[in-house]
């Protein structure tokens, strides 16, 4: 999923993680970003304010701020990681050995292309069968001309997306939730951007 700031993205990995904990105890998933710190200062935000337009319960979940996951009484768990490339484990293998239900990479157009390979094979293996739950690997970004402009984006253009994959385009003019306030920003941004250009 992927066009532009304020679609949605991040509001949707939060919202889909937040109902399969629900609906499927012992649930295992993970929200993946190249820096942790981003991560917990952009989507974390994010999960809280979708938890807090569903009233959601502050005893129902709990973030462990040593191990990085929010867990919940029923012991379904969302892991955050930290997926910066490193050289010294450039295949990856610090997640070789994860098991997950599913999982979402937030910001794919800042992560290495190895984080993805690895990461869309860690899936689908915690209670799918069990609980009848598809193993997606949900991926939001805005445009970049890297693996993931290869991968969707231009196949999707061009009509030949690979059976059981979807590209969904999200604007800031899609959400109907966004700010009035941030939709003139962006007006301003890219204006300034076209000036300098």
């Amino acid at each position: 999923m992927g066009g532009g700031a304020g679609g949605g993205k991040s509001w949707l990995i939060c919202e889909t993680r937040l109902y399969n904990c629900y609906v499927h105890p012992g649930y295992k998933s993970f929200i993946a970003r190249s820096e942790l710190k981003r991560l917990m200062q952009s989507t974390f935000l994010t999960w809280i304010k979708v938890c807090k337009h569903h009233n959601i319960p502050s005893t129902d979940w709990k973030l462990n701020q040593m191990y990085n996951y929010i867990e919940f009484f029923n012991g379904s768990r969302i892991d955050l990681l930290d997926v910066a490339y490193k050289p010294s484990d450039p295949l990856y293998e610090r997640l070789g050995s994860l098991e997950y239900t599913d999982g979402a990479i937030e910001e794919a157009g800042e992560v290495h292309r190895m984080a993805y390979d690895v990461l869309k094979t860690r899936i689908g293996r915690h209670l799918n069968d069990e609980e009848n739950v598809l193993a997606t690997l949900l991926i939001t970004g805005n445009p970049k001309k890297n693996w993931t402009y290869a991968e969707f984006y231009r196949p999707w253009k061009e009509g030949r997306l690979l059976e059981g994959t979807a590209f969904i385009q999200s604007l800031y003019s899609d959400n109907p939730y966004t700010s009035k306030q941030y939709e003139k920003q962006l007006e301003i941004g890219r204006a300034s951007c076209r000036e300098r250009v």
